[in-house]
């Protein structure tokens, strides 16, 4: 990667944030008769490869894939995108370990890019060698590798694994040492752990599980997290109104509506949060936010395209799109 000062990289980024959708964009693929006619619409707007005729979802992966490419080749600091590559890492691991157990193939569920090579994880499970893999993921990947051996339970295998992804997105966006990064992930991280101990109480599931898949968030300590998701869906959703700092009052009474509005509404706080980045006219700050931007486009057009693909109608799919960056 060239090594590229913040003033070129955001100079270049701006004439790139004329290119992101619109809520008319959004609209009319909506509107599309079908999802072929979804994935023509989208070529046109330079979404995916354009040499080929790959169906929507292929085209949105190589849409994410081109956006890390660009990002990385241009950002000053590649180390501050690490909080948010460690999803991909974390969840090729949960493909690893399954394909492992399974004695399958990994390929077509591994996310790219990612920080650690999805070969790495397979040589550390089938070897048993996790001293092998890097520190932020070493403890937890030996963990969930006990767990689904020993007790053959794949959801306490999925939320160690969560819980990992978390407790080191935070950890490392401490180091990051840069305000508007760690506010978005203490956002993102707060919101994951309250939908565990959602489904947790749902399932009434035992503070055994819920000590090993929630962790530590910025607004609220994980002991009352805990204690709250032990006594049900109400005491969570209690808990979760007095956390006024993310919009906790308002994410209550959206999921008492319908989880898929509380989904939204997580969200477009996330988004919110990522457009401080625009405030910041000399740093990598303008990189992060872009790159927020165009993974909440890839996620309104698999929305789009589920909609179209189960004859929803469009206006309930519109309805459905998150808050858009720009």
């Amino acid at each position: 990667m060239a090594v590229r000062s913040c003033g070129f990289a955001v100079g270049n980024l701006r004439a790139r944030e004329n290119t992101l959708l619109k809520q008319s964009d959004l609209i009319r693929f909506a509107s599309a008769k079908d999802v072929t006619e979804l994935g023509a619409m989208l070529r046109d707007k330079g979404i995916g490869d354009q040499t080929s005729n790959a169906a929507v979802p292929e085209m949105l992966r190589h849409e994410n894939e081109k956006l890390f490419e660009y990002l990385m080749d241009i950002a000053p600091d590649v180390s501050l995108f690490e909080p948010f590559l460690y999803e991909n890492d974390f969840h090729n691991m949960k493909a690893v370990l399954k394909a492992v157990i399974k004695n399958t193939g990994y390929e077509k569920m591994i996310l790219s890019p990612s920080l650690i090579p999805p070969e790495l994880f397979e040589k550390a499970f089938s070897e048993k060698r996790f001293d092998i893999l890097p520190d932020y993921v070493k403890t937890t990947a030996e963990q969930a590798y006990s767990v689904i051996t020993q007790s053959g339970d794949p959801q306490l295998c999925d939320g160690i694994i969560d819980a990992g992804c978390m407790a080191a997105q935070t950890e490392r966006a401490k180091t990051a040492d840069n305000r508007i990064i760690s506010e978005i992930i203490a956002v993102s991280v707060f919101y994951k752990n309250i939908k565990t101990a959602l489904r947790a109480a749902r399932a009434r599931k035992s503070a055994d599980f819920l000590d090993k898949t929630v962790t530590e968030t910025a607004y609220l300590k994980k002991e009352r997290i805990v204690k709250a998701a032990l006594q049900g869906e109400d005491d969570v959703l209690e808990l979760l109104s007095t956390v006024t700092k993310a919009g906790g009052a308002a994410a209550a009474e959206y999921y008492r509506r319908s989880p898929s509005e509380f989904e939204k509404y997580v969200d477009d706080r996330i988004t919110a949060a990522a457009k401080n980045c625009k405030t910041v006219t000399l740093g990598v700050e303008p990189l992060i936010g872009y790159m927020l931007a165009k993974k909440s486009e890839i996620k309104d057009i698999r929305i789009i395209y589920s909609g179209i693909k189960t004859g929803a109608d469009s206006e309930i799919t519109t309805e459905r799109l998150r808050e858009l960056y720009g």
